[in-house]
């Protein structure tokens, strides 16, 4: 007896239905897949795409050819995101370490979360750039490389943690300036 008649059932449309099957499969499976390898895998939204793609085709000849038939041992989404980690993993990607539990979260807010991030770095990189000396050096080795006061004192040549904490605070006034 199967934990999955649902998609036992779903399998069965599949194999005997059309494309319009497909194409509600689909639908159905496209955020949760690239969801689950945009944070995961580290991926764009277009390469979770092309690996979705991917995971598709193995999946339809698994699903027609019967290669994958009842009692399933999984649910289907899982099958599906299952075929997308070995097409990852062949394709040399590391899946050591991931999470099994496949987000529900759609892909929007996943893209726009990172395209935020990347936009924040880049702005921070244009103010390191204008900035310029010290205050760069400083800045990146507190907020990027982590070094304590006392190291960023002593790279410096400054004469001590509380004149690096000055300076820091210095650089930070500077920055804002620059954001206006």
């Amino acid at each position: 007896m199967s934990n999955y008649k649902e998609d036992e059932n779903q399998l069965n449309l599949l194999r005997n239905g059309g494309e319009a099957v497909w194409q509600q499969f689909y639908d159905k499976h496209r955020g949760p897949f690239r969801a689950f390898f945009m944070q995961y895998g580290r991926m764009s939204p277009e390469e979770a795409a092309g690996l979705l793609q991917d995971a598709m085709v193995v999946f339809h000849y698994n699903a027609t050819t019967g290669k994958l038939a009842a009692p399933l041992q999984s649910n289907l989404k899982t099958y599906l995101i299952g075929i997308g980690k070995v097409l990852h993993r062949r394709k040399g990607g590391n899946t050591a370490g991931w999470d099994d539990q496949i987000p529900d979260e759609p892909v929007a807010p996943i893209a726009d979360r990172i395209a935020d991030q990347e936009a924040a770095a880049k702005m921070a990189r244009a103010l390191l750039d204008r900035i310029g000396e010290p205050c760069r050096s400083l800045l990146e080795m507190v907020y990027i490389k982590e070094f304590v006061m006392e190291a960023v004192a002593e790279n410096l040549g400054l004469p001590s943690e509380g004149a690096a904490r000055k300076r820091k605070f210095d650089c930070l006034q500077k920055m804002k300036e620059l954001l206006k």
